[in-house]
């Protein structure tokens, strides 16, 4: 993992010159997403990641654009260049089979092969425990409103985790979600999906 967390990514885009700060008031209605479309639109310099730390009605700020170059994705990923990723994915792909008796084979094998498992580490604390809502509130969000005919603000890069009730095995996905109330949200899942 290239980052601790999104603070450290942040404070990191700004440090190279690829955040902009906006400390004037937007509004989560529409205005945030224009602003964005035009910025993500941009050559060179100019497309940068945006920081709304005013957000109209609302405590938080909002990010936006922060994945929005290759240039930022491999900063994400911890990579000099996008290409970096197929490359060591072509390299995993090609991990022989390892018989029990080339077991010296295997040793030197680990390091690529912890690499292409996703091992999931749980924890007893984490900064996203740091504030703890009692009655928690879709309506505390800034959850935006991308488009002049959508059915209303949606939560477009979530995730979402799900955990088969039969099984047990967990999932996390992107799945996006229109707020229909301060407590629902709506939710288009394909049956192909793991998530489904």
């Amino acid at each position: 993992m290239a980052y601790k967390d999104l603070r450290e990514f942040i404070s990191d885009l700004e440090s190279h010159g690829m955040l902009k700060r906006i400390t004037q008031e937007v509004d989560a209605h529409l205005e945030i997403t224009e602003i964005t479309d035009r910025v993500s639109k941009m050559k060179g310099a100019g497309n940068v990641a945006l920081l709304f730390e005013n957000v109209k009605g609302y405590d938080m700020p909002v990010l936006m654009n922060a994945y929005g170059s290759d240039e930022r994705m491999a900063m994400a990923l911890g990579v000099e260049k996008l290409d970096d990723i197929a490359d060591e994915i072509r390299e995993i792909l090609k991990l022989p089979y390892i018989s029990l008796q080339n077991k010296m084979n295997l040793v030197s094998l680990i390091p690529m092969a912890k690499r292409a498992i996703n091992f999931p580490k749980y924890v007893k604390s984490a900064p996203c425990q740091e504030v703890v809502e009692e009655h928690p509130s879709l309506d505390k969000i800034p959850i935006l409103t991308c488009w002049p005919k959508d059915g209303g603000p949606f939560v477009t890069l979530p995730l979402v985790f799900t955990k088969n009730p039969k099984t047990g095995k967990r999932n996390v996905g992107m799945y996006r979600l229109q707020k229909y109330d301060a407590q629902t949200t709506g939710m288009h899942w394909h049956i192909h999906k793991n998530g489904a």
